[in-house]
């Protein structure tokens, strides 16, 4: 399995948990200081009327980092990938025998379908759950298996052929692909500063699929 980790060249501090390690490799993460400011991302992604322009630079930054290594998957005709985020803990191990026609979490939360409405405890199976998209929604790109170019051409295709972009977890919920939950999750999320949200934060995701403090 290729494991790759994204990583802002600024964040040295979270590379430092993987770099030892051969079994992940980096994959420079934008940073939105390095976009021309005329950049069609920056009009074109949609945000919260109120939201801090930093904080909209940012999510935009991440978008084209996510999308940039599908991109590179579909390119190099790479299988069995699994995308980490550098706040990612692994915490157990890769399941085997993950599904091969669509993508799986291995970590994240689950939401309610109407983002406002917020975080939602779903119960699921031990094993592979494939997502209801009418009950809930998977959030947050923590940990993602994609087994071939055909699944990361699916995702990409939903990040850039299907109008306006949004924040690239809530755009991977339209990739006309089979989507699916491993459970529990393998992978948690580091209790450390977000590099998109700056301030204070408490809550992060756990082996359940939950937000919580």
């Amino acid at each position: 399995m290729k494991i790759f980790v994204i990583n802002l060249d600024v964040a040295k501090d979270r590379w430092a948990t993987y770099k030892d390690d051969d079994r992940f490799t980096r994959w420079p993460a934008t940073h939105y200081d390095n976009l021309p400011e005329n950049h069609e991302i920056f009009k074109d992604m949609i945000s919260y009327w109120n939201i801090d322009p930093k904080e909209h630079r940012a999510k935009c930054a991440c978008f084209l980092s996510h999308t940039s290594l599908y991109q590179h998957i579909i390119k190099n005709h790479l299988f069995d990938v699994l995308i980490l985020e550098d706040d990612a803990e692994l915490i157990d191990e890769i399941p085997d025998n993950l599904p091969q026609d669509g993508f799986t979490y291995l970590g994240g939360f689950s939401s309610n379908t109407k983002l406002t409405d917020g975080p939602k405890k779903v119960e699921f199976e031990e094993g592979i759950n494939p997502i209801q998209h009418n009950e809930y929604r998977m959030l947050c790109c923590l940990a993602i298996y994609i087994p071939n170019p055909r699944v990361a051409l699916k995702m990409y295709q939903a990040c850039h052929e299907r109008g306006r972009p949004r924040a690239v977890d809530t755009m991977l919920r339209d990739a006309v692909i089979s989507q699916y939950v491993s459970y529990p999750a393998s992978v948690i999320e580091r209790k450390c500063e977000s590099t998109i949200r700056k301030g204070s934060r408490n809550k992060f995701c756990n082996k359940y699929y939950e937000w919580k403090k």
